[in-house]
């Protein structure tokens, strides 16, 4: 197989949120610094028999997944901070959706899109007198999966 030429660069992606099934997505992208922990894991186990050397292994379902956001912190309504901690803050937590383009967002990119989702964590700002940059926070989404389509 000849080398791949069609790498997605890391640092140009889209990120949106909604916590009304996508009747009215939130694009968070301009304050959102990037989103990681979205590795699913299946579960699985083993048992053995007396007779043979190895594990007899079955797998089952997939285990959630703990997207984390980390955010730039803006005081800004509709951006990523107000937005999600507005969410989490609600009562009994409301359900919350997100997507993401890898690629940028554009017609023919690659889009992930969660099912109902729920806000599990959120950071409020920190504030540290020995530091430079902008503060960074973030909100954790667990969700049951993620499905992948193009974006259109």
């Amino acid at each position: 197989m000849a080398q791949t030429t069609g790498q997605v660069p890391k640092a140009c992606g889209q990120v949106e949120i909604s916590v009304d099934a996508w009747v009215t997505p939130v694009d968070i992208s301009g304050s959102t610094q990037s989103v990681t922990g979205l590795d699913q894991a299946r579960m699985y186990d083993s048992g053995y028999t007396l007779d043979g050397d190895t594990a007899l292994i079955a797998a089952g379902k997939r285990e959630p997944i703990e997207a984390v956001f980390s955010i730039i912190y803006t005081e800004t309504a509709g951006e990523a901070y107000e937005s999600a901690r507005a969410e989490f803050e609600a009562d009994c937590g409301d359900d919350f959706y997100f997507r993401y383009s890898p690629g940028g967002g554009d017609t023919g990119d690659r889009e992930l899109t969660s099912g109902v989702g729920i806000l599990v964590s959120f950071s409020y700002p920190p504030i540290d007198a020995t530091a430079g940059g902008p503060i960074i926070g973030g909100f954790t989404v667990a969700v049951a999966s993620l499905t992948t389509a193009t974006h259109t």
